[in-house]
């Protein structure tokens, strides 16, 4: 599967109130997708993405630049992991360590991944 087939695949499966949770999560679900993505802190430039609640209050926001970029770290032999996300987007991981798993999921409800432990492996 190549990043145009996944990226189709979430923007078919992944909608507005998509449940995110994980075994040991709950509160995480789609709130928009397409939105206009802009943070200074994180360097996101107007850029299109999706807003995810991360329990009762609190937001984050997963641009396609960085899907693209976790969903070539899938398709590696590691596959996507909490390793490769806190070297490649330290802020994020700092201030909401669950986008690892936001973004997995993201991946395995668009059919695109499955888990295998606390990683995550292309299909």
């Amino acid at each position: 599967m190549d990043w145009n087939e996944a990226q189709g695949k979430i923007q078919t499966n992944i909608k507005v109130n998509t449940d995110l949770n994980s075994a040991h999560s709950t509160y995480r679900f789609v709130k928009s997708v397409d939105s206009v993505i802009n943070s200074k802190r994180y360097g996101y430039h107007d850029g299109r993405g999706f807003v995810v609640s991360i329990g009762t209050s609190n937001d984050i926001k997963i641009p396609w630049s960085m899907l693209r970029e976790c969903f070539i770290q899938l398709s590696s032999s590691s596959g996507y992991d909490s390793v490769f996300f806190n070297e490649r987007f330290p802020l994020q991981a700092q201030d909401h360590p669950c986008h690892v798993h936001v973004i997995g999921q993201m991946f395995v409800k668009a059919g695109v991944a499955r888990t295998v432990g606390s990683r995550y492996r292309l299909l």
